[in-house]
């Protein structure tokens, strides 16, 4: 029998601390031991995945912050490590490389953009309104995203993210679906007789353009800035029908 001192446990005396684990073990079969174990086991990895995404994202966030100011080829991975406070040894622990990192901002960024924009568009209001929701909804994407906004804005936001460096398929599949979303809202508002008339595709780019001329000043705060409502007519003036 195990004792503690001259007094067995249970006689007298309450287990404490290590005792009281010691009997908890004892009383659970073999198989219910093992399944403690695999709790345990399994908690200890999902913290370290956690730890692993957090830091991802730190590094992800210091990157957006180094390219939007200096280009992907004139960042270097110190710069990002240093801005993030890990060690160039543990972002290579987390990232293969630049490159990769530079990927996997767009593909963040894109797992929150694509959906976002499906939100607005899967609205019942008229094809005129959401329009309007749609370029709301970018520019204050970018303005809630400043550094990824610049960084889009370095390679142009009507032509995939291509320029620096090489793009993957699922960024460039990210950009063409966004352009394919918005050229079906100009097919849909043209058969409702709302927008104008005109090549979908080519409107949905000219689109792209002005959100993106408008999101520069935003994000620059230049003192040229538009209220959002002449904004607004801008666009009602370039898209909507003509009347009669």
């Amino acid at each position: 029998m195990l004792t503690h001192g001259d007094q067995p446990f249970g006689r007298g005396r309450a287990p404490v601390g290590p005792e009281r684990c010691l009997i908890t073990m004892l009383q659970v079969p073999s198989r219910g031991r093992h399944s403690i174990r695999m709790a345990q086991r399994n908690l200890r990895d999902q913290r370290r995945e956690l730890r692993r995404e957090l830091g991802r994202d730190q590094v992800l966030d210091a990157a957006e912050q180094i390219f939007a100011r200096k280009g992907f080829h004139d960042s270097s991975l110190r710069e990002i490590a240093e801005l993030a406070e890990f060690s160039v040894g543990s972002v290579y622990g987390l990232f293969p490389g630049k490159d990769d990192i530079y990927r996997a901002m767009f593909r963040r960024r894109g797992a929150e953009f694509l959906p976002g924009m499906r939100a607005v568009l899967a609205s019942s209001a008229p094809p005129r309104r959401r329009l309007l929701d749609l370029a709301d909804w970018q520019v204050d994407f970018f303005l809630r995203h400043p550094h990824f906004g610049r960084l889009v804005l370095r390679g142009g936001s009507v032509a995939p993210p291509l320029a620096e460096p090489p793009g993957d398929a699922e960024m460039v599949e990210n950009f063409r679906e966004a352009q394919r979303m918005q050229a079906e809202l100009f097919r849909l508002g043209q058969q409702a007789g709302e927008l104008r008339p005109g090549p979908p595709q080519v409107l949905a780019r000219m689109f792209s353009g002005l959100v993106s001329a408008y999101q520069t000043a935003e994000l620059e705060g230049t003192p040229e800035q538009m209220p959002r409502a002449e904004f607004h007519a801008v666009l009602e003036a370039a898209f909507l029908a003509p009347a009669g």
